[in-house]
């Protein structure tokens, strides 16, 4: 499974979760074990942005791969649920972006799963984050050679759509620091275009980041943007 705004050239793979087959390890599917065309990592890190990470080792059980030791942490620091449906991007280096979603199809947030919350971060910052629509894409290589990123299509129709535009000019907010960028409607596709590749530049974004798009104005269409970095 792919998500829609990711390019083909990271590899992904679902899982739906039970807890009569997955509470103490999950198993990785065979044909994801091929893209690692032989150098299968013996752990992993699997990472959910803005919220925390968790070091899994990976190990083979008869003819199956597994993520086992540490898994259990995961499972219980995150809530899952039976029917919870997680989905696994391999963003290289050993590691994974994990996002979680309850069967009504909501995506679960950190709090809500019982995570604590890092000490530096503010409780009203964290309440206001989980509040804010917000989107996330990682920057694959085609992304970066189309100097281009695209917003899910759902999040403009629930938030964008009715500024009743093909192009809208936004501001997208790091720290202190303001970028105007262009969004526009182009076919089948909202891309991220004009004024893209400055903000690449000037925050050093490399091939593999995750990015955070929060809403945080809707009427001048404003964004504070977060990153997850490769080490």
């Amino acid at each position: 499974m792919k998500r829609s705004n990711a390019s083909d050239d990271l590899p992904e793979f679902f899982k739906v979760y039970t807890s009569a087959l997955s509470s103490k390890l999950m198993r990785i599917p065979p044909d994801f074990i091929t893209k690692f065309a032989g150098n299968i990592p013996t752990m992993c890190t699997l990472e959910r942005p803005q919220i925390a990470s968790w070091q899994v080792d990976v190990c083979k059980v008869d003819d199956c791969w597994f993520f086992r030791k540490g898994w259990p942490n995961f499972v219980e620091d995150n809530s899952l649920q039976n029917a919870d449906f997680l989905t696994f991007c391999y963003l290289g280096k050993s590691l994974f972006y994990v996002q979680i979603f309850s069967p009504n199809g909501c995506e679960k947030r950190g709090q809500s799963a019982g995570i604590n919350v890092p000490k530096q971060v503010h409780p009203r910052q964290v309440e206001d984050i989980n509040k804010n629509p917000n989107f996330k894409t990682v920057l694959t290589k085609g992304y970066m050679n189309k100097k281009v990123v695209r917003m899910p299509r759902k999040f403009w129709n629930a938030h964008m759509k009715k500024h009743e535009r093909t192009g809208l000019d936004v501001t997208l907010c790091v720290e202190n620091q303001e970028w105007n960028v262009g969004v526009r409607k182009c076919h089948d596709s909202i891309l991220i275009q004009k004024g893209w590749p400055k903000f690449v530049r000037d925050n050093n974004l490399k091939a593999g980041t995750s990015i955070t798009f929060q809403l945080t104005d809707a009427n001048h269409l404003a964004f504070i943007v977060t990153f997850c970095r490769l080490n």
